[in-house]
């Protein structure tokens, strides 16, 4: 398989042939191939990709493998100080900490030095993961069956058997228990395995799927539409496989994506970093704060702005990225940016509507600190951290003074989020005697 590896935001040429060498390009039936994949994608908003120019195309947030055919882009994310193989590296760690993938940081990296693009390194995981599972012996559980029996077996349906076996006396229908490995749980690993069979494109990973393949041997070859997800239930007997599931549901629930298109046949694992971002920002500051008496909530506690006077309805919701409370009362609001700040910009190129968006949340919470985060980077100082503090002038009465502060979290070593986030917010409390105030 060609691989074409682009950083967020990169822009690459519509061309004659697929390039990933020299001058980046695809051709223009890939992207015909790329916008249909982008309208499938309702979460994209945008598109996958935009069009810089007539010639040009430039990729947006979105990270992972899209395969076209034969070959397959790979967008990664653009983490400041780290090359392509430490960036694999951190967006797996990021998504381990995210999805609950319990993956092990030596696996990890191990995978990402062997230049494996996203796909391929987390097909390798799961294998590994379930080679160890089937190691330990696969999970049997008593199943409930009905079938048409030539003997007695289980309980005999007295209703079914005198209308569905009328004419055929010999014949007895039964409900009946079975031990078998048969069961919802490892149907949803095999329908698992089965489709990575025709996804991966990377020789090993073929060889390993097609010995797990053989291993789930008595297990039913089921749809993925016809997954009983429901019927999963964790217990001490089978919590182990918790992270295979994890991992299973988001393969399968990316199978509608299916670029086909001019005999282009592929598929995306995708992820929005604006998503993945907020989402391990949020779990770090619950593992930091909560164990200090704070209660972190994740998207919430959710408020509406405004009410509409003839009908009595609340409008306009509003649901912070991360709400930090004491005895049931917010004390301060962090809302991530996946953005790159900009020094050359007034205000640092801070967008007027993630103001309006602050504001609204220190009037509605009636908290003294919020917080804009973003990803750090060189070009707006040499370390991580608190950049700018501002006041808001004519403040929610009663409420005294309240402050939006703009910063930063170095995410090359993700080993220093927890504390850059504890300093984050002690620096910011600390630092209200001459804040700077907000210009328009």
């Amino acid at each position: 398989m060609t691989l074409l590896t682009l950083r967020e935001h990169e822009t690459f040429a519509i061309g004659e042939t697929f390039s990933c060498a020299g001058r980046k390009s695809v051709t223009h039936a890939q992207v015909d191939a790329l916008e249909r994949l982008s309208q499938r994608l309702k979460a994209a908003k945008g598109g996958l990709f935009t069009h810089a120019n007539r010639t040009t195309l430039k990729a947006r947030q979105y990270v992972g493998v899209v395969q076209l055919g034969a070959e397959a882009i790979e967008i990664i994310p653009k983490i400041d100080g780290l090359d392509e193989q430490g960036t694999r590296t951190n967006l797996f760690r990021m998504l381990a900490r995210t999805r609950r993938l319990e993956i092990h940081e030596a696996d990890i990296a191990r995978l990402a030095a062997q230049n494996l693009n996203i796909l391929e390194i987390y097909i390798r995981l799961f294998c590994d993961k379930l080679f160890a599972e089937v190691h330990r012996g696969l999970i049997s559980r008593y199943e409930r069956h009905t079938d048409n029996l030539p003997a007695l077996r289980g309980k005999l349906l007295t209703g079914l058997q005198a209308t569905l076996n009328a004419f055929q006396p010999e014949r007895f229908r039964c409900e009946f228990d079975e031990f078998t490995v048969d069961t919802p749980l490892n149907r949803v690993l095999k329908t698992t395995v089965r489709f990575l069979r025709r996804v991966t494109r990377h020789g090993d990973n073929a060889r390993r799927l097609a010995e797990l393949d053989f291993a789930l041997d008595g297990v039913s070859d089921v749809p993925a539409a016809a997954l009983e997800w429901h019927r999963l239930h964790f217990d001490r007997a089978n919590r182990r496989y918790a992270s295979l599931v994890a991992m299973a549901r988001l393969i399968l629930q990316n199978r509608t994506q299916d670029v086909t298109a001019g005999g282009l046949e592929g598929f995306s694992l995708l992820f929005d970093m604006n998503e993945l971002f907020e989402e391990y920002i949020g779990e770090v500051a619950r593992a930091v704060f909560t164990p200090l008496g704070w209660q972190v909530a994740l998207q919430g506690p959710t408020r509406y702005l405004l009410q509409d006077l003839e009908s009595g309805a609340q409008v306009f919701q509003t649901q912070p990225d991360i709400t930090g409370s004491r005895d049931g009362k917010p004390a301060w609001i962090i809302d991530t940016k996946w953005k790159r700040l900009d020094e050359q910009e007034r205000n640092q190129g801070i967008a007027q509507a993630d103001v309006y968006q602050m504001l609204g949340y220190a009037h509605r919470y009636g908290v003294r600190n919020v917080y804009l985060l973003y990803p750090h980077h060189a070009e707006i100082g040499i370390a991580a951290g608190l950049l700018r503090s501002f006041r808001i002038l004519d403040g929610l009465p009663g409420a005294g003074e309240q402050f939006i502060h703009v910063a930063s979290v170095e995410l090359a070593d993700l080993a220093s989020v927890p504390e850059q986030l504890s300093c984050l917010l002690n620096t910011a409390i600390c630092r209200h005697e001459r804040p700077v105030a907000l210009t328009a």
